[in-house]
């Protein structure tokens, strides 16, 4: 689900070395350099920007801009790699503390910075892969990138970075095990907690200090009340929570990089939460889930789920989709809808939503994220 970004990273900002260490790194730079050897790259340039599209350059960095503006990793065939951020050159001490990479450019435009580099190391002629930059590089930079580099052999190598991804390493599912956990326990919150005021704005206040005290970097969260006559999920309010009010809370947490997302029903009793479980929605999300198994298309897992959601005779409201691929972005591939022919395998790491129509409560939704095994999904938020 698309959620708001924020204008400031200001989350906890650390490398756990343990958690994340440095041979992770050169592992997945292998990896990465194999492939380029296969389709005859030269250089890599891996460009992310803002605070949901920061994976790609994270992936060989692990860093990750704490301002929405742009990055980018130039990774050669040998040698060491470039990490170009824009910001001040202020901003090079706290960067070195959070990647391994050498070579550290600040900049004020990233498009600029890369033809200054590739000017300096004297690489002309050569075969350029890029990956993110025609999608989220800005417009004017993208133009300008493209206008400077007539001599260069530029391909898409978006595929290649895409792949690697999606399936998680150990330590990758680790870590989007511990934020899930964060997410249980901000749930848990709610369920125990006692709001003097209910309101929107209190309630998303207490589970973002709940969130950062556990650790995280970012904090998002969604709000539905689906007895209203026109209900979305929105952005929290300075609106109250009344009594016997149906809500529908959305929340995504990033811990180290890694994002998970989960989603509950709440009825509001006084002044707390009382979870609301309903057994048609709990056993029919447990047989879609018994579906989600390596071998299938992403596609083939929608069409299945459907039919199962109308053998069971539920209502289902489509409009936010029944999930996706997570971990260095909280909206990654495989996209699970009818479309996507992207087989399903072990390692991948997915959310899965399932939002119905209920009698007395107008709605009710149950998402977690999830982690395809062998044997099976495991699910990481409950």
């Amino acid at each position: 689900m698309e959620t708001m970004q924020p204008t400031l990273k200001n989350g906890r900002n650390v490398w756990d070395r343990i958690n994340m260490p440095e041979d992770e790194f050169n592992r997945r730079l292998k990896k990465v350099r194999r492939e380029m050897k296969k389709e005859g790259i030269d250089l890599l340039f891996l460009y992310g920007n803002g605070f949901n599209e920061y994976g790609n350059y994270c992936y060989l960095s692990n860093y990750m801009i704490r301002l929405p503006r742009g990055a980018l990793v130039v990774v050669p065939q040998k040698g060491e790699l470039t990490l170009i951020f824009e910001g001040a050159s202020r901003g090079v001490p706290s960067v070195r503390k959070t990647t391994w990479i050498e070579e550290i450019r600040p900049c004020g435009e990233i498009s600029k910075e890369c033809v200054k580099y590739l000017e300096e190391k004297k690489l002309t002629p050569s075969t350029l892969g890029f990956v993110g930059l025609k999608q989220l590089m800005p417009n004017d930079q993208w133009q300008f990138l493209l206008e400077s580099l007539p001599q260069y052999n530029i391909i898409d190598s978006n595929p290649l970075l895409k792949e690697m991804r999606m399936i998680k390493s150990q330590r990758e599912t680790d870590q989007i095990r511990r934020s899930s956990r964060i997410l249980v326990h901000a749930f848990d919150f709610i369920a125990q907690a006692a709001f003097s005021e209910c309101n929107e704005r209190e309630l998303e206040a207490r589970l973002r200090r709940e969130a950062r005290l556990e650790g995280a970097e970012d904090f998002r969260m969604l709000i539905a009340k689906p007895r209203e006559e026109r209900w979305a999920f929105r952005l929290p309010e300075e609106t109250e929570i009344f009594p016997e009010e149906t809500v529908i809370l959305y929340l995504a947490v990033q811990l180290e990089r890694y994002w998970a997302e989960a989603v509950r029903t709440f009825m509001v009793k006084e002044k707390s939460f009382v979870s609301v479980k309903r057994e048609n929605l709990e056993t029919l999300y447990g047989k879609v889930i018994e579906g989600f198994r390596p071998g299938k298309t992403a596609s083939q897992f929608h069409d299945e789920a459907i039919v199962q959601i109308r053998k069971e005779g539920a209502e289902y409201i489509s409009g936010y989709g029944l999930g996706q691929g997570i971990g260095l972005s909280p909206r990654e591939h495989p996209l699970i809808f009818n479309e996507d022919k992207t087989p399903l395998k072990e390692g991948m790491c997915l959310t899965l939503r399932l939002l119905l129509k209920e009698e007395g409560l107008g709605a009710m939704m149950i998402g977690n994220t999830l982690h395809l095994t062998k044997k099976g999904p495991e699910v990481l938020t409950q």
